[in-house]
């Protein structure tokens, strides 16, 4: 492989065969193909929405979740205490059951929602600045692929 002259100091230029590939031209494709298979798909949904649509989507999936979970585990709960339900089936006050049932409800789904915020909130910001960081190297490949038409 060898290497001729430098264009402006910076770009390196390797001969095979007939052609010439640019060095700088080389890495940078590489590294967007790199982000493709690596981080493209979690962040394909940072290009997709605006933060505000992201995070409700991902919350909404969280209601449903955790709703679901929720009454599995007082499903299962109920199943567990069965016996003790059975034997006070009469005194139970089923107006508290379900009151306190329901502050149960909210105050797990509140945590839960709070916490689905926060981390798609994280996300959402992280992957923009991962996508700005690719569309940086994309137009510098961009810029290079003008500069070969040029001469």
């Amino acid at each position: 492989m060898e290497t001729y002259g430098m264009k402006e100091g910076l770009t390196a230029y390797i001969r095979l065969g007939d052609g010439m590939l640019n060095q700088e031209r080389v890495c940078e494709m590489t590294r967007l193909a790199i982000f493709d298979q690596k981080e493209g798909v979690e962040c394909r949904p940072m290009i997709q929405y605006f933060r505000k649509d992201y995070i409700a989507r991902e919350m909404l999936k969280s209601f449903i979740t955790g709703t679901v979970a929720f009454f599995v585990f007082a499903a299962i709960f109920c199943l567990y205490h069965m016996e003790e339900l059975i034997q006070q089936i009469n005194s139970l006050d089923i107006r508290q059951i379900t009151v306190r049932g329901i502050l149960y409800y909210i105050a797990c789904m509140a945590v839960y929602l709070l916490a689905t915020y926060i981390v798609y909130h994280i996300r959402y910001t992280k992957g923009r600045q991962k996508i700005k960081k690719y569309y940086i190297h994309l137009k510098k490949v961009n810029r290079i692929y003008h500069e070969e038409e040029q001469l």
